[in-house]
């Protein structure tokens, strides 16, 4: 069973450590210059754990142009745990979500959750 848990919640600070260290040694491949700190407070923030592990997090946000997009980070070798939070994490938006994808892996995870590409490595679902 996957658990979630957002930044308000105490369970979250199990993990927080791990998780800003996983964000941090990421940040450069998901291209987001924001600080962990910053990503908790300012957007919606999933932290992803099962069986005491710590999958990854996903985060949705509004940019300038008011579209929803939404960016996510996770371990490695948990692609198939990887679909199954961002699957379960857009049950909870209604609308257009939109994300970049930075890598091939990326982009197949979210092919696979219903994603078409727009332009290049955008991809866009329709909730």
């Amino acid at each position: 069973m996957i658990n979630v848990w957002i930044p308000s919640q105490k369970e979250f600070y199990k993990y927080k450590e791990e998780c800003k260290n996983l964000y941090e040694t990421l940040q450069d491949k998901i291209t987001d210059p924001s600080s962990f700190e910053y990503i908790c407070k300012n957007t919606f923030f999933y932290l992803f754990e099962a069986k005491g592990v710590l999958i990854g997090g996903i985060y949705y946000f509004v940019r300038e142009d008011g579209k929803l997009y939404l960016n996510g980070f996770a371990k490695r070798k948990m692609h198939n745990l990887c679909i199954e939070c961002l699957k379960m994490s857009l049950n909870w938006f209604r609308g257009r979500v939109y994300a970049q994808a930075q890598n091939r892996a990326s982009a197949l995870c979210l092919l696979r959750c219903g994603f078409k590409r727009d332009v290049k490595n955008l991809f866009v679902i329709s909730l």
